[in-house]
């Protein structure tokens, strides 16, 4: 396998850089482009093999990021179209989704601020009947998918409104990070339940839009994992059926488990708990997770391996690089540094929804 990494400067005029999320590639590209967020709230489109920088908008967020604090972090997503980004607050309670055609915001987000500073800002670009949609965090304890081209709330339920009739219904649980999976046809919640303990989340977002507006808080396609402890740890799909999730106990122990979010197991009324497929250990560390559609990708602080995800045998390696985000496209990986980044591309990719 080609394990050739290709340096290119970042321009002046993005330092310094924030984060950075993958763009569809254009009429008349010369290759893969990022939008970048600069830490003077630039929001720009930058392509790596020329160098060439445009203007897409600018973020301004002027609410406090809670009223606890928590180590806020800025975020960026994009829509696997292109159209639309938000910048949201990890450990915060307030994003906006800009429209890039336009610059201009398309939508404010308010994902409540309790217990925010515990984690990431949940929110996923996803598609439902062609049109692109968000799903971002209300409350808490409640997720809503917003249809961007009308702005019409797909999920208008009364639960969590005060409505006693819909109060079984109601979650203790607090959103974390989301992922859509490849096919973008299942949802994957990084969540966390009181005691405090980790409680990864999957249900169909095909369902949920369709059928039951519910299907996030109980319906029938959502089951939980709660052989994790910690919440806040990396996960990336390999494939439509296989999920990687990091997980260290009080010990200092790490631990991958392979999940299998088709194979659900009912254990009680109501409670569904996904399977394993395999487990293997890990050490413990700053880790960051990838894949090339076969192998899982860890990024740590020797560099970038791929891991068998049956054994957790090594495969490959590429010393030193440690790559923050993958291109869902092409499936590019950049490490982002002062002043120049690092960029590696699996020899085979199939294209993500997202």
């Amino acid at each position: 396998m080609a394990t050739i990494t290709v340096d290119v400067a970042v321009p002046d005029a993005l330092r310094p850089v924030v984060d950075v999320a993958a763009l569809p590639a254009a009429v008349g590209d010369a290759g893969p482009a990022w939008l970048v967020l600069s830490e003077d709230g630039r929001l720009a489109r930058w392509t790596p093999t020329t160098g060439e920088v445009q203007d897409v908008a600018r973020y301004r967020e002027e609410r406090p990021a809670s009223e606890y604090g928590g180590g806020v972090r800025l975020r960026l997503h994009v829509s696997r179209c292109g159209r639309w980004a938000a910048v949201v607050q990890d450990r915060g309670r307030y994003g906006t989704v800009v429209d890039l055609t336009t610059g201009s915001p398309a939508l404010r987000l308010d994902g409540g601020d309790y217990c925010c500073e515990t984690v990431p800002f949940a929110l996923a670009f996803a598609e439902h009947g062609g049109r692109p949609v968000v799903v971002h965090r209300t409350d808490w304890n409640r997720l809503d998918v917003t249809d961007l081209g009308s702005g019409e709330v797909l999920t208008a339920r009364d639960s969590l409104d005060g409505d006693e009739e819909d109060a079984e219904y109601d979650l203790d649980y607090f959103h974390g990070a989301l992922s859509p999976s490849p096919d973008g046809t299942r949802v994957y919640d990084g969540g966390w339940v009181w005691q405090p303990w980790g409680m990864p989340a999957v249900w169909s977002l095909t369902a949920w839009l369709h059928d039951n507006p519910y299907e996030s808080e109980d319906g029938p396609s959502r089951a939980v994992y709660p052989e994790v402890s910690e919440w806040n740890r990396p996960v990336v799909w390999i494939d439509d059926g296989r999920i990687a999730v990091y997980d260290g106990d009080d010990a200092g122990n790490g631990t991958v488990h392979i999940l299998d979010p088709i194979s659900i197991e009912p254990r009680s009324p109501g409670v569904r708990w996904i399977k394993a497929v395999a487990k293997f250990p890990w050490p413990v560390g700053d880790l960051g997770f990838f894949t090339d559609g076969e192998h899982l990708l860890i990024a740590d602080e020797a560099g970038l391996q791929g891991v068998d995800i049956t054994s957790g045998q090594q495969v490959f390696a590429i010393d030193g690089f440690r790559p923050a985000r993958q291109d869902r496209h092409t499936g590019t990986l950049i490490e982002v540094g002062s002043a120049t980044a690092r960029l590696w591309t699996p020899p085979e990719w199939t294209a993500r929804a997202g």
